[in-house]
């Protein structure tokens, strides 16, 4: 019986078991057809599972990344968490880049001297859709409209994935969402924006954030909001929308960026995400880093 090689990792994490879950199988010898790269990251059923299906010359890999429900053209922490496993399990002497090949686009991913630092990516330019008003997002989400911060707009972004940046007030208002199914598939319906009427056959999803933290070294929080296997879930880290949140930033507040954002302290799985970039000539660097921990290395029977 065949197998082949997976890892477990945890991304944009500080410490083990904290971050988003990845698994990350390799399969140079391309044994895995499609339907069951599917069914096995159902299997895994974390956010996301990655395969790594070519080395080309130690410096550029192709990678397909799949949620338990679909196959996803870019994901921020399965790059960075997929880089991380060549880095450190699959190269002797990695490179200080790797590039993946990925369905959106190319992700090129800088490696530290040590795989156990900061490793970074850098996202594809951002493409910035419609507007929304704080009256249509309050009546149609259920959320008041005294908690959204009208300072800054809402509005929907993409560096390969979509979503809605949404900017709230404070920390108590951003913890204080709840949602349900039907609200939000009603709303991504009505603006073709759900997965059965959306043009790239993929849900929308929601981001949103705020300057206040729970940490003073942090300067924003995060939650984001998708759908997902029927139901309403959450992502504990998200370096795709983090990159559109950079971009939003660049393109709203300053051309110049540094900040830590953290996310997932609602799901118990507290995960730190560290943005740098600029907007110069209407071009964006876009930078997401994090850290990665591992948790698992085995065979996987096929």
């Amino acid at each position: 019986m065949n197998t082949i090689p997976f890892y477990i990792v945890d991304v944009f994490a500080n410490q083990k078991y904290g971050g988003n879950q990845l698994a990350v199988f390799v399969d140079f010898e391309n044994i895995l057809p499609q339907e069951t790269m599917q069914t096995m990251a159902k299997e895994i059923n974390f956010a996301e599972t990655t395969f790594i299906k070519s080395n080309e010359n130690d410096t550029r890999f192709d990678v397909r990344i799949f949620t338990p429900e679909h196959e996803v053209p870019f994901a921020g922490h399965p790059s960075l968490g997929t880089a991380y496993i060549i880095a450190k399990y699959i190269l002797k002497t990695p490179p200080r880049q790797l590039t993946l090949a990925l369905k959106h686009s190319d992700i090129v991913i800088s490696i530290p001297e040590s795989a156990d630092d900061i490793l970074s990516m850098q996202q594809a330019q951002p493409t910035f859709a419609e507007f929304f008003t704080a009256s249509e997002i309050a009546s149609e989400l259920n959320i008041s409209a005294e908690m959204i911060d009208d300072a800054l707009p809402i509005q929907e972004v993409s560096t390969g994935l979509p979503y809605i940046i949404v900017p709230l007030k404070n920390l108590a208002t951003i913890e204080s969402l709840k949602f349900d199914y039907t609200t939000l598939q009603n709303f991504l319906v009505a603006r073709n924006k759900y997965r059965t009427n959306s043009k790239t056959g993929h849900s929308t999803s929601f981001f949103f954030f705020t300057n206040q933290t729970h940490n003073a070294d942090n300067q924003y929080h995060s939650r984001m909001i998708l759908l997902e296997n029927g139901r309403v879930s959450e992502d504990a880290a998200t370096g795709s929308a983090n990159g559109c949140l950079l971009a939003y930033l660049l393109k709203y507040q300053s051309s110049h960026i540094k900040a830590t954002v953290e996310q997932g302290f609602q799901l118990n799985r507290k995960s730190y995400l560290y943005l740098n970039g600029s907007l110069e000539n209407e071009f964006y660097t876009l930078n997401v880093g994090g850290r990665v921990k591992s948790v698992s290395v085995g065979e996987w029977l096929v």
